[in-house]
């Protein structure tokens, strides 16, 4: 488990992924989420009354946004490069992708990344502690959910996927040095989170 040290893409990749088509991706993630989630059914029985709600997830070093939502056992999902199309959502969570993807995997402490200020979360607090329990319950391996729609070549294609990331965070630009020490240690950080 990393300790909230993971830095953002430099901004050439948010330039690069400006240019990416959105649909395909949409599509594409909602498969991968839909195919998570009919294999998952006690996920959405986690979430109880929170699968209502709208979960919008900015990764700050990319150039496009997520909104979940749950609904009949079914992910909605859907992409934008503007906060405005979410007008309704009921929580915003903001990171740099890979530390969102590890918090995904359970590979990040989501109490370190918010205490190092990579995470920040605007709303419904009560929800963003009901999907965290629930994704923590699930054990997602995001990696190998999108290796699967490879089919016969679904092994080979989770090992490169996972060489490449790993291969990405060992970058010597994707690591910084923890903050400093506080003088105030007793200071409240700003902005609500659940623990």
């Amino acid at each position: 488990m990393s300790d909230g040290t993971m830095r953002a893409f430099p901004p050439i990749v948010a330039r690069f992924t400006r240019h990416l088509p959105l649909l395909p991706m949409e599509r594409l993630v909602a498969e991968i989420s839909n195919r998570f989630a009919s294999q998952n059914p006690d996920f959405f029985e986690r979430l109880g009354d929170y699968a209502s709600k709208s979960f919008v997830i900015v990764p700050t070093d990319l150039d496009w946004m997520t909104s979940l939502s749950f609904h009949n056992g079914r992910v909605q999902l859907r992409l934008s490069r503007s906060l405005d199309a979410f007008p309704n959502r009921d929580v915003t969570v903001t990171a740099p992708f890979l530390s969102l993807l590890d918090l995904l995997d359970g590979e990040e402490d989501g109490d370190a990344l918010f205490f190092s200020r990579d995470l920040t979360i605007e709303g419904d607090t009560e929800a963003v502690l009901a999907l965290r329990n629930a994704i923590d319950d699930a054990e997602i391996d995001f990696i190998h959910e999108c290796a699967q729609l490879a089919g016969p070549l679904s092994q080979p294609v989770e090992r490169g996927g996972k060489w490449v990331f790993d291969t990405i965070r060992k970058f010597p630009w994707m690591k910084k040095e923890p903050a400093a020490e506080s003088d105030q240690p007793g200071m409240p950080m700003p902005g609500p989170y659940p623990t």
